[in-house]
């Protein structure tokens, strides 16, 4: 029952998505991927399919196969993939913002963020602070990108201000408290993620 109650409920989402956009855009296919995660998926498909039948109106029909579904649902997912890394934010920023003021111009701490991303809250903290050296792993960067609703070059930026002006801590009794900047790969390493997340963050996109 509850196994049909479900298909019901995502033909309902897919015939919805169908009537709201015949031709579904980037910005299209994340607003209802947020609004229904739980069919992600037949979203992405749905609208690789309907992508690619717009593109061929005018031109004589053809059963859709195999390499024509493959193929709108790859340019469906570049699209997506594209406009997560733009990410724009509804009004471009007049200013220069450095990690921490994104981050608050959001409503959240660097431990909220770290939890959303599933990540060591050192690692983010290392990065926001300034003391990650580059290069940085892409897939840290396209997780701080899409969460903070960021685009590549305002992290670009961000990181350079951290960089120049690295953040300490409070210093305890007398003495100054000196940090050495590391590498992306040799903080992730030294987190307490667990393998399994270390690993994640650490391969190849």
């Amino acid at each position: 029952m509850n196994a049909h109650n479900k298909s019901v409920d995502r033909d309902e989402v897919l015939f919805a998505f169908h009537q709201a956009c015949e031709r579904p855009t980037a910005e299209q296919i994340i607003e209802w991927i947020a609004r229904y995660p739980q069919f992600a998926e037949d979203i992405r498909a749905h609208a690789a399919v309907s992508r690619d039948w717009a593109a061929r109106e005018g031109v004589s029909v053809a059963e859709a196969g195999e390499a024509m579904l493959a193929r709108g649902y790859s340019n469906a997912l570049n699209a997506l993939y594209n406009a997560e890394i733009k990410a724009s934010s509804p009004a471009p920023a007049s200013a220069a913002q450095t990690f921490h003021e994104m981050l608050a111009a959001r409503g959240k701490e660097v431990f909220q963020l770290a939890n959303e991303l599933d990540i060591a809250r050192g690692v983010l903290a290392d990065l926001f602070n300034g003391w990650m050296l580059e290069p940085i792993r892409k897939r840290l960067i396209q997780a701080v990108v899409v969460s903070v609703t960021s685009t590549r070059e305002a992290f670009d930026t961000a990181l350079q201000l951290a960089l120049k002006n690295p953040r300490l801590g409070q210093a305890k009794a007398d003495k100054a408290l000196t940090v050495t900047p590391r590498s992306c790969d040799e903080i992730i390493r030294d987190s307490n993620m667990s393998p399994e997340r270390r690993h994640y963050w650490l391969e190849e996109d």
